[in-house]
């Protein structure tokens, strides 16, 4: 890329208003020789980002952010330094000249101002025909009925095509732009006798620019029946559908402002939120959010909130939005828009720009919105529903962003289902099968069904158990009698209890513990971890007797969850009995640990597991 010349550089620092461009993102004040405000980099309530007109610098007394007019400019606008100063050269007037230029490239950026003019002048045109011309009468109704005053229309740019084949082409030529020039732009098709006809032709037209505001293309809505209902500008070297987001440009001073950007569907929805008086909105025309469009937006701000129709389509977009937003570190969240109604229809029903707000402030996150979604779509019910609803449950939960959010959804499951959150969690992992039947003191016959991969606290109580049944051999062994795999979650520790009782065994007999190597395997590491707690703690049969009364509620306890997921409609009793059995042995075992006595000197190496 060429060289911007030092001179056109200097030129546009000394012409551009260092106030005025910092103006867009905040506030300011004048404070003596320099101006100051709320600096537009940190969320601070107290003044402290201060600007020197004259030398065009700023700083910030709160983040330490300062440069100079052009680091400004790239800083908030995402921008390399070349399109900085062009942004800047842009929005004053200034013609830039080139060093170290190549011919080629000479004529490339030639050939894009060149379409840059041509879509331009169509801009106007099409905004000309719309407030002027007799013919486009219907199309000023039409925008009228939908409640969108001339005024935000005007703001946007919004325009109309008039029916024609050649009126936009001709008009073009006329002022020295080739066919080959509207071809390039996007603006006419080829004829089938080689002359090309406009593209767009009684169309509501809506311009789509960067960040600068300058068109790089067209959306445009047709007001009848007639098919496609909207029609975009194909690709081209300017315009590229995937990151196109109509209003980018107008919103982006609120957005700055606000720290948070609105994503709707249509045209139409941004019009009417704009006059809402809700500025920082964009729309993805369409659902197919992205990755490039949030990129854009990540420029400005890593808060969105997305207002789509929960319908498929709005649906199948937050869920690829959940991922890349994971991905890209973004903070999404859904505006839920009263059924049957655009956020168009909403605002211009009478609930205006307060009632949106007031739906915004009920927002949830995206994650929060998916698994209320995951419950509220599935027969919790019935077992093939709730089977269902875990499935998904897992597939979303995979998606979020920390433990911590993860956590917070997990009990909130556990409230709607009326389960333990260890349940849940216990579920979640996959150890939803039906539940294996139970036996005389509580303990299972068979193995636990599933993976059952153990989370949290379930691994730390197993480990524990299995350390203190190594570190008090009569007492570990006489606890393990009759244990097997169902009293384990994880697949690790199912796997040590084996190594376990291979060393006890070996100990009673006085034989030498199994060599190292016999260790190795699926349950190696949670072994390794039981093999150093049993040496590092200090444990007493008492410690192992309420360890192993724990390990028999836990087993009990996730034994419950299981009934009542997969419990039949229409159930003749058993379940219910087994189910009554069940809560009668937990009780039993926690009046059992309620009567263990307090060793004060072993309290802590208890560390109680709940």
């Amino acid at each position: 890329m060429a060289r911007i010349a030092q001179s056109s550089v200097d030129q546009v620092i000394a012409t551009a208003d260092m106030i005025e461009v910092v103006s867009q993102y905040t506030d300011l004040r004048r404070a003596g020789a320099n101006y100051s405000g709320r600096c537009p980099f940190h969320d601070e309530r107290t003044p402290s980002f201060s600007v020197n007109p004259v030398e065009k610098l700023y700083y910030c007394f709160g983040c330490g952010a300062g440069g100079n007019l052009i680091g400004f400019v790239m800083a908030k606008e995402g921008m390399d330094f070349p399109e900085a100063v062009e942004y800047l050269a842009d929005r004053y007037g200034i013609a830039l000249e080139y060093e170290e230029s190549s011919a080629r490239g000479d004529a490339e950026r030639r050939r894009r101002e060149r379409l840059r003019r041509l879509l331009e002048d169509a801009t106007r045109y099409y905004e000309r025909v719309l407030w002027e011309s007799p013919a486009a009468a219907a199309a000023r109704d039409y925008l009228a009925g939908r409640g969108l005053s001339e005024e935000v229309c005007r703001a946007f740019r919004v325009g109309y095509s008039l029916p024609g084949w050649e009126r936009l082409r001709d008009g073009a030529l006329a002022k020295g732009f080739t066919e080959q020039d509207l071809l390039d732009a996007g603006l006419v098709l080829p004829g089938k006798q080689g002359r090309p006809y406009d593209r767009f032709r009684g169309r509501i037209m809506f311009p789509l620019g960067d960040e600068r505001g300058r068109t790089l293309g067209f959306g445009a809505r047709a007001m009848g029946d007639e098919q496609p209902k909207y029609l975009n500008s194909p690709e081209t070297s300017l315009y590229h559908k995937s990151e196109a987001l109509f209003g980018l440009h107008d919103a982006k001073a609120a957005v700055h402002r606000e720290d948070r950007v609105f994503v709707v569907e249509g045209y139409t929805d941004v019009l009417a939120l704009a006059q809402a008086g809700v500025a920082a909105v964009v729309a993805s025309m369409g659902t197919a959010l992205t990755e490039q469009q949030l990129e854009r937006l990540r420029r400005l701000t890593s808060t969105i909130y997305l207002c789509y129709d929960a319908d498929a389509a709005g649906l199948g977009a937050m869920q690829r939005a959940l991922t890349l937003g994971r991905r890209m570190g973004l903070a999404l969240h859904v505006v839920r828009i009263p059924e049957g109604l655009d956020p168009a229809d909403y605002v211009l029903s009478g609930a205006g720009g307060d009632g949106f707000r007031r739906l915004v402030d009920d927002a949830q996150t995206l994650l929060q919105f998916h698994v209320r979604l995951a419950l509220a779509t599935h027969d919790l019910d019935k077992p093939d529903g709730r089977a269902r609803a875990f499935a998904r449950l897992r597939e979303v939960l995979s998606e979020a962003a920390t433990p911590m959010e993860r956590d917070d959804e997990l009990r909130y499951v556990a409230d709607r289902l009326q389960l333990s959150a260890e349940s849940v969690r216990y579920l979640l992992s996959g150890g939803a099968g039906p539940p294996a039947a139970v036996g005389g003191g509580g303990r299972a016959s068979g193995p636990a069904d599933g993976p059952g991969v153990a989370l949290g606290g379930a691994h730390e109580l197993e480990v524990r158990f299995l350390a203190g049944c190594l570190s008090q051999p009569q007492a570990g062994r006489r606890a393990l009698e009759g244990v097997d795999e169902s009293f384990f979650a994880g697949a690790g520790t199912r796997a040590a209890l084996r190594l376990v009782k291979e060393r006890l065994a070996a100990g009673a007999a006085g034989d030498a513990p199994p060599a190292g190597g016999a260790e190795a395997g699926e349950g190696a590491e949670a072994f390794a971890e039981i093999i150093v707690r049993a040496g590092r703690e200090r444990f007493t049969a008492v410690v192992v007797e309420e360890l192993f009364l724990r390990l028999q509620e836990a087993q009990v306890g996730r034994l419950i969850a299981r009934l009542k997921v997969t419990r039949e409609d229409g159930d003749t009793g058993t379940q219910a009995e087994e189910l009554a059995r069940l809560e009668g042995l937990r009780r039993s075992l926690r009046e059992a640990l309620r009567a263990i006595p307090v060793e004060d000197d072993t309290r802590q190496s208890r560390g109680r597991v709940t």
